[in-house]
């Protein structure tokens, strides 16, 4: 199951409840050859909540907001200090899979790509 799929980037998209914005942004890039993506929350009542295992897996953590990223430092201090973190900035204000929220995750996940 730890398998690394071919020179695909393993993704890690994280926000609190992993109900709207990571697992769209899951959705979004699940068939992209570029990427082996999962998503996880910070919260202790989140869907599925990340773990060090996750950390460990990906080759980027995606949050959607600064707050995430300061939970996971917090949480897995050694297990975040080797990991490459992007915080996307994306409020928690849209709905699963709606399009306004496909086009922030598209522009802000592209853009930060180059410097991955």
């Amino acid at each position: 199951m730890d398998h690394r799929e071919d020179n695909k980037q393993r993704v890690l998209f994280v926000c609190t409840a992993n109900q709207q914005r990571s697992p769209t942004a899951e959705e979004m890039y699940r068939n992209d050859p570029r990427f082996e993506v999962r998503s996880a929350g910070t919260d202790a009542l989140s869907g599925r909540e990340v773990t060090a295992g996750d950390l460990q897996w990906a080759d980027l953590v995606v949050v959607m907001e600064q707050r995430h990223a300061q939970k996971i430092r917090d949480a897995f201090p050694s297990a975040a200090s080797g990991v490459k973190l992007v915080v996307l900035g994306i409020p928690d204000v849209y709905e699963y899979m709606e399009q306004a929220l496909q086009r922030e995750i598209r522009s802000r996940f592209e853009a930060a790509l180059p410097s991955c």
